[in-house]
């Protein structure tokens, strides 16, 4: 079950994307960047499986369902999945702090990298504003979506292990 509650979680998450949910232009990369912070969360949780595979495929699977670029949200979550394999250096064990500071760097990081692959795809650049606005919602949205992910993955919301995220301790 290990491996399987990550990615149908993330898989629901892709799906959502694909809902016309009625948002306006400026909330267009919400949804999507919530998908590659879920991709970054089941990296830091202990005892979970999301492999940098298993996160391309599924950002793959964003690309077809959103009918966009092919490969531009599977190198993302690629991304993502590499970021958050590598967030253990910045925590330690509980603390959140270092996390959501972490996150927020690979967020502005993948901002940025999404708006000059999209640039580059249409040869012109795009607006970077709803990027941006997707970007800094899941910065806020993190401890809410690392929280939820712990509950799916523990079954409680409350701290029941130990180490809740990765760390070096």
């Amino acid at each position: 079950m290990n491996t399987v509650l990550p990615v149908l979680s993330v898989m629901f998450a892709v799906l959502a994307t694909a809902v016309p949910w009625g948002l306006p232009a400026d909330a267009t990369f919400v949804l999507p960047l919530i998908v590659l912070m879920m991709v970054f969360c089941w990296r830091i949780i202990p005892g979970a499986t999301l492999s940098p595979v298993s996160a391309m495929m599924l950002g793959l699977l964003t690309d077809v369902i959103s009918a966009g670029p092919l490969g531009f949200w599977a190198a993302l979550a690629l991304a993502a999945a590499l970021a958050g394999g590598q967030a253990h250096y910045f925590s330690e064990g509980t603390r959140l702090r270092p996390l959501w500071v972490f996150w927020s760097a690979v967020a502005a990081g993948l901002a940025l990298l999404g708006w000059l692959l999209a640039s580059t795809y249409y040869m012109r650049w795009i607006d970077g504003w709803p990027i941006l606005f997707g970007a800094m919602t899941s910065i806020l949205l993190f401890p809410v979506v690392l929280r939820g992910l712990n509950w799916i993955r523990h079954g409680s919301i409350g701290r029941v292990p130990s180490m809740i995220y990765r760390g070096r301790t």
